[in-house]
């Protein structure tokens, strides 16, 4: 640091164990990305994750498929704040809506070593008791880690998604999701680009994001959108056909693709296929198509550098005006505002 002259730096605190307090860096300003709790790091300059608004949009989300039940998975790692806040929140968010909702109660680890060495372990327990499940349960993973064990888990009992359970994870950092195929798992994909502004405005000293004594205020940055993919698709599960569909769509919706085109691809009638669509996946197969694309809108509408006028190309409606006009229907802003709003 004393060789470089940093302006100031800025911590990820993924793994506790790591993390430099304040002291470490001398007079070079520093943001942490939630830093462990304990008096060292008192009173310095962070972004937080909104993970109450992380755990109501996977509510929402599963709740799509009007399951019977509801659980939790957590993070292995027990000194994971952020997981005990969206484990908190989602079954706190499940009993105001009068649903039951059961939180893994497996062990969890101090570090990722230990946790390594016991991987085989927690994988027997998670087995067991996603056997114990309801048929057909949602099942919220508060990360796409916690995701993965827990669909390995689902296989063993022979319960794979979206045919026999719902699942969702968070964070969408890749969509391989390890050696499960990609795309299967639906994750809440966060705006990990507005975090980084955030904290970039600490360090430049902005006083509206500043922390003042008293002032109990921490920048926070939340979901951007959902990736939805094979796990959460339930709703289709007694019909192949319609997870059949709904995977076409996923796939080739921002190419163009109709109604017309899907329901030619299945034997029987337009109409018909668009009731049992609707019957299945509880709307229509338009409004899927419309979903799909909106989510790459708003993914492309999220890299600043990408020109707004060209979007509508790349997501598969016919004109930008159509674009636009849906855009404001379903967000009530423009474009524009959108990026401005969440690129700042």
């Amino acid at each position: 640091m004393a060789r470089h002259q940093f302006v100031g730096c800025i911590m990820e605190c993924r793994h506790s164990g790591h993390v430099l307090p304040p002291r470490f860096f001398g007079h070079v300003p520093v943001v942490y990305f939630e830093p462990p709790r304990g008096p060292e790091w008192r009173g310095a300059l962070r972004v937080a994750c909104d993970n109450v608004a992380i755990a109501y949009v996977a509510f929402k989300e599963l709740s799509r498929v009007n399951p019977p039940s509801f659980a939790v998975v957590p993070h292995p790692l027990r000194a994971s704040k952020w997981s005990d806040e969206r484990v908190v929140a989602f079954v706190k968010r499940c009993r105001s809506a009068g649903k039951t909702c059961v939180v893994f109660p497996g062990r969890r680890y101090a570090d990722w070593d230990e946790s390594l060495k016991n991987e085989a372990v927690r994988a027997g327990e998670l087995a067991e008791w996603v056997a114990a499940l309801p048929r057909h349960c949602a099942i919220f993973a508060v990360n796409d880690h916690a995701a993965e064990e827990v669909a390995r888990a689902l296989a063993e009992t022979h319960r794979i998604p979206p045919y026999d359970a719902t699942l969702l994870g968070a964070d969408a950092v890749d969509d391989k999701n390890g050696d499960l195929g990609p795309g299967m798992i639906s994750s809440v994909r966060l705006d990990f680009e507005h975090s980084g502004y955030l904290a970039a405005k600490l360090l430049a000293g902005n006083s509206q994001f500043r922390e003042s004594p008293g002032a109990g205020h921490t920048p926070s940055f939340g979901p951007l959108l959902l990736e939805r993919r094979k796990s959460t698709a339930g709703r289709g599960r007694r019909e192949p056909r319609i997870l059949e569909a709904i995977e076409t769509i996923r796939r080739e919706a921002c190419d163009g693709l109709t109604v017309a085109d899907l329901a030619a691809r299945f034997s029987g009638s337009r109409r018909l296929f668009e009731i049992r669509f609707k019957e299945a996946a509880g709307h229509s197969a338009l409004d899927e198509i419309l979903n799909v694309r909106m989510e790459r809108v708003l993914t492309l509408l999220a890299r600043p550098d990408f020109p707004i006028g060209a979007i509508a190309d790349f997501c598969g409606f016919g004109c930008a005006d159509d674009l636009r006009k849906r855009f404001r229907d379903r967000f009530r802003v423009s474009m524009r505002t959108w990026r401005s709003e969440h690129c700042r």
